[in-house]
């Protein structure tokens, strides 16, 4: 009897011991999901209060496909503000007043101004458009007025005539760039002659650093050994270099039958007749403030002693190290004598 009631409370020890675990270890599994699931609020929460940002996502297209929605949608007040600046930077009035003129100062009338209206939308969502158009008066002049938008872009065409992107082509009437009926924005056109045949081909070479000159043909863009329209001479000092610091280094680049004279022209259709020099040197000195081992310079020249004008866009990196170094140069030539250098590819000369 008392071995009976020995084996049966070791079974019950036994019983007793395996609940005891299975229950601890479910405790034990739900302390840890609930520890992990505090952690990453915890986290959650430390990143919101360290990088102290909005939750934007409410503003997503995938919710307000249409746009941004009225500030009262939002209960959060950082995401009300923000939409609240949208909206304050999409009321903004655009009135703007404009004037057109070609090369030589006159109206250009009947041009088309295009004007582009943005309005900002919201986050990871481009901006919405709207465009208008209007026609240039007899003083060349136009306006866009009434409109409200965030930005108003503007560009003018007409057929004849060149638009170009460079500085300069847009003239602001003041520094804050608020335009009215009595101070108007500028902008420059071409007034296009027509094209010329013209020969147009592209330098890429190698050239010495120690002042051995390089010769060109221009009229056919090949090397020569004598004779040559466009000379360059590079000289660095040292000739071996140490790329990882400026050194002193300049560039000549010479047509002893005519002359160069850099471009400063808004559109540089048209050679100068007078103003050329036989040649022209850059120096490239290591304590100038704007030392570079690159350029790149853009010149009108004559050559042939004026039966041919052109220009050149000049390319130079000079710290190749060993020597030669790069040159490269576009170049376009009207070897008609005229000063035209109005470029259409349909009338290229090609070079044989």
């Amino acid at each position: 009897m008392k071995k009976r009631l020995y084996f049966i409370g070791i079974i019950l020890f036994f019983l007793v011991f395996i609940t005891w675990r299975f229950i601890a270890s479910k405790e034990r599994i739900s302390g840890q999901v609930d520890h992990r699931s505090e952690a990453n609020a915890n986290s959650t929460s430390n990143k919101s209060v360290s990088s102290n940002r909005p939750d934007l996502s409410s503003l997503s297209p995938k919710n307000y496909p249409g746009g941004l929605p009225p500030v009262k949608d939002f209960v959060d007040p950082k995401v009300a503000k923000i939409v609240a600046i949208m909206a304050s930077e999409n009321a903004q009035a655009q009135d703007f007043y404009g004037k057109v003129v070609d090369q030589y100062g006159k109206p250009v009338i009947g041009a088309t101004a295009l004007g582009t209206l943005l309005w900002v939308q919201g986050i990871d969502i481009g901006e919405k458009r709207e465009q208008h158009t209007t026609q240039t008066d007899q003083n060349g002049e136009f306006q866009f007025t009434g409109f409200h938008a965030s930005r108003l872009a503007v560009a003018i065409t007409k057929e004849g005539y060149e638009m170009g992107r460079a500085a300069g082509v847009y003239t602001a009437p003041n520094e804050q760039d608020k335009t009215s009926a009595t101070e108007r924005a500028i902008f420059h056109m071409w007034k296009l002659r027509g094209a010329e045949p013209m020969i147009a081909y592209a330098i890429s070479t190698a050239i010495p650093c120690d002042g051995t000159p390089t010769s060109y043909d221009l009229l056919t863009g090949k090397k020569v050994t004598a004779g040559g329209d466009l000379i360059i001479k590079l000289v660095r000092n040292p000739v071996n270099i140490n790329r990882s610091k400026p050194f002193d280094w300049s560039v000549t680049l010479a047509i002893p039958s005519g002359g160069l004279q850099e471009i400063n022209d808004l559109y540089p259709n048209e050679a100068p007749a007078d103003g050329y020099q036989p040649s022209v040197t850059i120096n490239m000195s290591p304590e100038m403030k704007n030392w570079q081992a690159a350029l790149t310079h853009s010149f009108y020249f004559k050559s042939e002693n004026g039966q041919d004008y052109g220009r050149m866009t000049i390319n130079i990196q000079a710290d190749f190290q060993p020597p030669p170094t790069y040159f490269g140069a576009d170049i376009y030539i009207n070897p008609s004598g005229s000063r035209n250098l109005e470029f259409d590819r349909t009338k290229q000369i090609r070079l044989k």
